[in-house]
C-alpha cells in the first residue's frame, strides 16, 4: 500500500512533468512541426503569415495617422532617442582587423536551454553578453520560430543604450526575422535594430531593392544564403554582411571555400550554427575554432549552446568560442573547465607593486 501511494505520489507526476517538458521544447521550432511538407511549401506559408502581418501593421498606421511611431520614423528617417536609443555600428562591432572571430549569441525564446522559467529579462542577458565578450545579440523575432515582443526587442536597445558609457561599452542588436516587405525593415529600424536579416527566399521584391532600402534607412543588412548561386548574388549587392545559414560543419567550410577572400575586410562571413544535439554547447565551441581557421569572421551560436547551463557557463562559453583555441591542441571541455582567459598571465597588481 505505502509502495503503491508513494508511485502515485511521486513518481506518476516527474513522469507527467518529463513527458510535458519534452512535448514542448520538441514544438520549441515552428519547422519542426511541419518537416513532413516540401520546403516550397513551407517558405509559401510562412510568407503569407508575414503579408498578413504587415497589413496588420499598415491597418494600424492608417488609423492613428501621424501619431503612429513608423510614420514618425519614416519622415525622419531617425530614431526618437527618448524612445529606445541610438543604434549601434553592426559592422565594425562584429569586424576585426585581424585573423580572430567575433561572437554573436542568439536571444529566443523558444530554444531549450537551461533554464525552468524560460530565458531571462533582456536588461539582465543584454549587461551578461556584452561583458562576456560578445560582440551583437541576434534577436529572434518571429512570433512562432522566436517568440521575442517588441517590447522586449526595444528592452534589449535601451539597454546597450545605456551603456555607452561603459566598459566595455555597448553593442549592436540584430533583428532576426522573415522579412517580405520593406516596411519590416523600417518597422525594425524604427525600434533602434542596428541590423536585419534578408533572406532572399521571402523577399517580396529584389534583394538589391532591399539592401539599398536597408542603407537608406541606416540599418545593416544581413543577407542570409545557403547555396554559392544565393552568395554570388548577395556579394553583388551593397551588402557587407553574408551570413551562411542552414548548414551543418562540413557544409559551411565547403561553401566559404568556394566565395571570395576578404583581406580589405570590405565585407565579412557570419557562419550560423545550429544545434547537433540537446545543449550542444562542446560541439559548437568546437565548430567555431574550425569555422575562425576557415575564413569565417563571426559566429551566430544558437540559444542552445550558450545558455545550455543557465548562467553558469556563460562567459566561459563566449569566451570560448571566440578564443585562439585549437581543436589540435585542446578540448572545449577543457577550455570550459580551465576558464582562463588570453594573453599575459600576470596582473596588473603583481606588475605595479
Amino acid at each position: 500500500m505505502i509502495s503503491s501511494l508513494f508511485l502515485i505520489l511521486f513518481v506518476m507526476p516527474s513522469l507527467g512533468y518529463v513527458c510535458l517538458n519534452t512535448r514542448f521544447l520538441k514544438s520549441a521550432s515552428v519547422l519542426n512541426k511541419v518537416t513532413s511538407l516540401p520546403m516550397a511549401a513551407i517558405t509559401s506559408l510562412i510568407k503569407k503569415g508575414k503579408m498578413k502581418e504587415v497589413e496588420e501593421l499598415l491597418r494600424q498606421i492608417e488609423a492613428e495617422g501621424d501619431d503612429h511611431f513608423l510614420a514618425k520614423f519614416l519622415k525622419t528617417l531617425a530614431v526618437d532617442e527618448n524612445f529606445v536609443g541610438k543604434p549601434f555600428n553592426f559592422f565594425n562591432s562584429t569586424t576585426t582587423n585581424y585573423d580572430s572571430l567575433t561572437v554573436m549569441p542568439e536571444y529566443n525564446k523558444k530554444s531549450k536551454n537551461g533554464f525552468l522559467l524560460g530565458m531571462p529579462e533582456p536588461e539582465i542577458v543584454g549587461g551578461i553578453l556584452r561583458d562576456a565578450g560578445a560582440r551583437a545579440i541576434a534577436v529572434e523575432m518571429d512570433i512562432r520560430s522566436g517568440g521575442v515582443p517588441k517590447t522586449d526587442f526595444i528592452r534589449f536597445v535601451k539597454e546597450q543604450y545605456r551603456a555607452r558609457k561603459m566598459v566595455p561599452g555597448p553593442i549592436p542588436i540584430l533583428w532576426s526575422d522573415y522579412i517580405v516587405d520593406k516596411l519590416q525593415i523600417a518597422y525594425a529600424a524604427s525600434l533602434g535594430a542596428a541590423a536585419v536579416t534578408l533572406n532572399p527566399e521571402y523577399l517580396s521584391k529584389n534583394l538589391d531593392e532591399m539592401v539599398n532600402y536597408c542603407i537608406t534607412l541606416n540599418i545593416e543588412p544581413v543577407v542570409l544564403v545557403k547555396t554559392l548561386e544565393e552568395a554570388e548574388i548577395a556579394l553583388q549587392t551593397k551588402t557587407r554582411s553574408l551570413c551562411l545559414h542552414s548548414l551543418d560543419e562540413s557544409e559551411l567550410i565547403s561553401l566559404r571555400s568556394k566565395l571570395p577572400d576578404n583581406a580589405r575586410r570590405n565585407y565579412q562571413y557570419i557562419a550560423k550554427l545550429r544545434p547537433s544535439q540537446d545543449f550542444s554547447t562542446y560541439a559548437e565551441i568546437d565548430s567555431c575554432w574550425l569555422l575562425r581557421d576557415s575564413g569565417f569572421n563571426c559566429a551566430w551560436p544558437t540559444t542552445e549552446a550558450v545558455f545550455a547551463e543557465g548562467l553558469m557557463d556563460v562567459y566561459s562559453a563566449v569566451m570560448a568560442m571566440k578564443s585562439k583555441a585549437s581543436r589540435q591542441f585542446l578540448s572545449p571541455r577543457q577550455f570550459m573547465m580551465d576558464r582562463k582567459k588570453e594573453g599575459a598571465k600576470e596582473y596588473l597588481g603583481d606588475i605595479l607593486y
